[in-house]
């Protein structure tokens, strides 16, 4: 044995431990993918998660006491923030029959086919 090394000299024992290392390493690489595949899978939630509490579509309001719609906006749309709030398709779509302006950005008019 070597004094620098805590290993044997014989071959048959230093056998023994390189097969205990390999069947301990492959134990780990099984547990590094199991852990891999959860934080995935809970990556993907949190993503699903994020992408149903956004809302379809948004309205831009004025500034004051009684806010006025400015914009229809998608829901992913960043134009407007933090002055905007969720609506339905069907209001989206009655708010730019009667006037309210599409946001020139995302353009929920094309979306919701509106002229």
């Amino acid at each position: 044995m070597n004094e620098n090394s805590p290993l044997p000299d014989d071959s048959d024992r230093l056998r023994v431990i390189a097969t205990y290392l390999q069947l301990e390493l492959a134990r780990v690489q099984r547990c590094l993918a199991t852990a891999e595949r959860r934080e995935r899978e809970q990556q993907l939630a949190r993503q699903a998660t994020a992408r149903s509490t956004k809302p379809a579509w948004t309205v831009q309001v004025t500034l004051g006491a009684e806010p006025r719609p400015i914009a229809i906006h998608h829901g992913e749309c960043t134009v407007g923030r933090p002055r905007v709030r969720p609506i339905t398709r069907r209001d989206a779509i009655e708010a730019l029959t009667v006037g309210v302006e599409a946001c020139g950005l995302c353009r929920p008019d094309r979306e919701l086919q509106v002229d």
